[in-house]
């Protein structure tokens, strides 16, 4: 697997939704699919300090999410997302 943080997300994310309400894996779902969007606009090449650092903000809400820090994943899930609409704004908006 190239990637683990996705298989960790999906793990963190049921953990984060059966134990925190919907708040929190919410804003884990929405970072996610904001860093989907800019990995899908070529932001790895275009944007790439935005771009990881959105996906270690992603890792870091997750971590926090299974260990039960709801208040500070939520935080972390924000950034990311900040990050990633700042990745795919630099990286032209989609897949050219």
């Amino acid at each position: 697997m190239k990637r683990p943080w996705i298989a960790y997300s999906a793990i963190a994310l049921m953990v984060a939704a059966g134990t925190s309400g919907c708040a929190t894996a919410n804003a884990i779902k929405s970072a996610q699919g904001s860093l989907e969007r800019a990995k899908a606009a070529g932001s790895e090449a275009k944007a790439p300090y935005e771009y990881y650092s959105a996906e270690a903000y992603l890792l870091q809400a997750n971590h926090e999410a299974g260990e039960g820090d709801n208040k500070q994943a939520r935080a972390f899930a924000r950034e990311s997302e900040g990050f990633s609409a700042e990745a795919t704004r630099k990286a032209g908006g989609g897949a050219k």
